[in-house]
């Protein structure tokens, strides 16, 4: 930008990308506060960097770029690749016989529930998440779409859910 902006512009664009920003930062940190935070270092240094922005067209790229940047940045050295986890840690996540009973009666009353699916729809789920196939193999296997595929896995899926509920 061959000049810099006004209070008055710096405003306009803050409240005009803030939104859009705040939702691209979110896929990649998925905490409000860190978004928060995160955005608010975006427009900082857009503020304090604004010379080296050519023209106000090309504000957005340069504002996502920054945005996606900084969640990078974030990721690679953030808390949670500096936490070791401890024996509290492996001992909550162990199976406990109850767990074991009730994670069994629930894996049997899924059979059951897709077992009683029309049998294009038990097909694809079998295939999907029994053989563990891709979408290509499947379409290879059953020699149909992937769209239709896609589509029976959906419609599989949906009516497994709401069997089960």
């Amino acid at each position: 930008m061959r000049e810099n902006l006004n209070d008055i512009q710096f405003e306009e664009i803050v409240n005009m990308y803030s939104p859009e920003l705040k939702k691209l930062a979110w896929r990649y940190v998925m905490d409000s506060y860190l978004v928060e935070d995160i955005v608010q270092e975006v427009f900082i240094k857009c503020y304090l960097h604004q010379e080296q922005l050519e023209s106000f067209h090309s504000i957005k790229g340069w504002l996502y770029t920054i945005t996606r940047n900084q969640c990078m940045d974030h990721l690679r050295t953030s808390y949670h690749q500096r936490v070791v986890p401890t024996s509290e840690f492996f001992i909550a996540n162990e199976q406990t016989p109850e767990s074991e009973v009730m994670t069994q009666q629930l894996g049997e009353e899924v059979h059951k529930q897709m077992n009683s699916l029309p049998d294009k729809y038990q097909e694809i789920l079998y295939l999907s998440y029994m053989k563990d196939l891709k979408m290509k193999e499947i379409e290879k296997y059953l020699n149909i779409n992937i769209s239709t595929i896609k589509t029976r896995l959906f419609r599989a899926k949906r009516l497994l859910r709401q069997s089960m509920n």
